[in-house]
């Protein structure tokens, strides 16, 4: 009888699934057929176990690691730069697509474990769910960054062709604000804007092109110059860095760059220095130069080498949400085998990664998940310090709080992150 209930139940809960699902997109035949197959629950305790886990999991604080009471001092061996995402204020666009209000923290809160042990929701302490509308939350962040050892923001900068710019007003906010007396510079996201998350993410939309064209070099360079003319601006043999995400897609992206270079040069500002993001097919012939570049930087998953893929929840009985598309990666052995230390003939910035989990983004479309916790994003940051040829190292992230991927404090593992990157910087020297 017991069993026929629960049955009953999870047949109710899975039909609302459904039509939940129905309306952001038709399911295929296929998906109807597999949703028929896993109805048919065959493992009781399992279900047992892993509703325990979703009510109980927040009371579980084994793992949270209480704010530091001695502040990093020494003199670091290299400059720790967090990348870090502007998205947590209202903008027009995100109000279009996602509904009025709706910002990076929508995605955050309502995400939910998708099997027994998986790290969701990932909720903020200390700094809170803050509004980027004032520096107001951003001063505590430049608070804690210099409490352990991290000397630099790099904002993502989104510009588009034609001028056109999201989510600019904190960049703009912090450099009008003197008194954030912190080194930043930024990360040029020259990717397209598009609906890639939410329920209306398989029509595509697009709303503002990447691609350049020459008419875009001169706003560009007007728009930046503030930037690189400010004292805290962060740069490399005097020269300002830049960091660019998209190498392969914009074919005009070599000549914009040389063409950046010269305008600068007229205003008696150096040269910007140019790192691009390794590109995502993971090419072995990729050459930073080839593309009028410097440099090459690693940024998140976006590695020279790829870890080891080990697709186990994709396929496997862990998930319990049977629309889930979720894939794993094997972080552990990709980095007790050191396989993110290689040689190239140009320059490359390394770095490092805390967790990363898009589930809260892309559960019907495609997550992944590496599994990266505190002692192991260490020992990775320790390395990279110890072996990187240059004086910067980058951690992604600073606030990817929809990604899982964030250095601020959280509910689960508290400033653990924070004090692995304090530890590594103390190891390493």
């Amino acid at each position: 009888m017991v069993k026929k209930l629960f049955i009953k139940d999870y047949l109710r809960k899975s039909t609302l699934l459904v039509k939940t699902y129905r309306k952001t997109k038709n399911l295929s035949p296929a998906t109807r057929q597999r949703l028929l197959r896993i109805s048919r629950i065959k493992n009781i305790p399992k279900w047992r176990r892993y509703q325990n886990y979703v009510l109980n999991q927040q009371l579980n604080k084994q793992d949270f690691v209480p704010i530091t009471e001695k502040k990093y001092s020494g003199k670091a061996p290299k400059k720790l730069i967090a990348y870090y995402l502007p998205q947590y204020y209202q903008i027009p666009q995100n109000d279009e697509w996602f509904g009025r209000g709706f910002t990076e923290w929508s995605n955050c809160a309502k995400a939910v474990p998708q099997f027994e042990g998986h790290w969701q929701p990932h909720l903020p302490i200390d700094v809170g769910f803050y509004n980027l509308e004032t520096t107001h939350a951003m001063h505590r962040q430049m608070e804690l960054a210099k409490m352990y050892g991290i000397q630099g923001f790099c904002f993502y900068y989104y510009w588009f062709s034609g001028g056109n710019k999201i989510m600019e007003k904190p960049i703009n906010n912090w450099l009008n604000d003197k008194t954030l007396d912190f080194p930043f510079m930024l990360f040029w996201a020259n990717e397209d804007w598009t609906n890639t998350w939410g329920e209306q993410a398989h029509i595509g939309t697009m709303t503002y092109s990447a691609k350049m064209k020459p008419s875009d070099v001169e706003k560009f360079v007007n728009d930046i110059l503030p930037f690189f003319k400010d004292n805290r601006y962060i740069t490399v043999d005097g020269r300002p860095h830049v960091i660019i995400y998209q190498s392969k897609k914009d074919p005009y992206l070599p000549e914009f760059i040389k063409k950046i270079g010269e305008l600068l040069e007229k205003d008696d500002i150096k040269k910007p220095y140019i790192s691009l993001v390794f590109p995502d097919d993971f090419d072995k012939d990729f050459d930073p130069r080839d593309f009028g570049a410097d440099a090459a930087v690693e940024f998140g998953a976006h590695l020279k080498t790829m870890p080891k893929n080990i697709p186990i929840l994709a396929t496997n009985k862990k998930l319990m949400n049977p629309l889930a598309k979720v894939t794993e990666y094997d972080m552990d052995s990709y980095i007790k085998e050191d396989t993110f230390l290689y040689k190239t003939s140009y320059p490359v910035f390394k770095g490092a990664m805390t967790h990363f989990d898009s589930t809260a983004r892309k559960i019907y479309t495609g997550a992944q998940i590496f599994s990266t916790p505190p002692e192991l994003y260490q020992k990775w940051l320790t390395k990279i310090i110890k072996e990187s040829q240059t004086d910067q190292v980058f951690i992604t992230a600073w606030n990817e709080w929809a990604e899982g991927m964030h250095l601020e404090p959280d509910q689960k593992y508290g400033y653990a992150y924070l004090q692995a990157t304090k530890n590594a910087l103390e190891d390493a020297s």
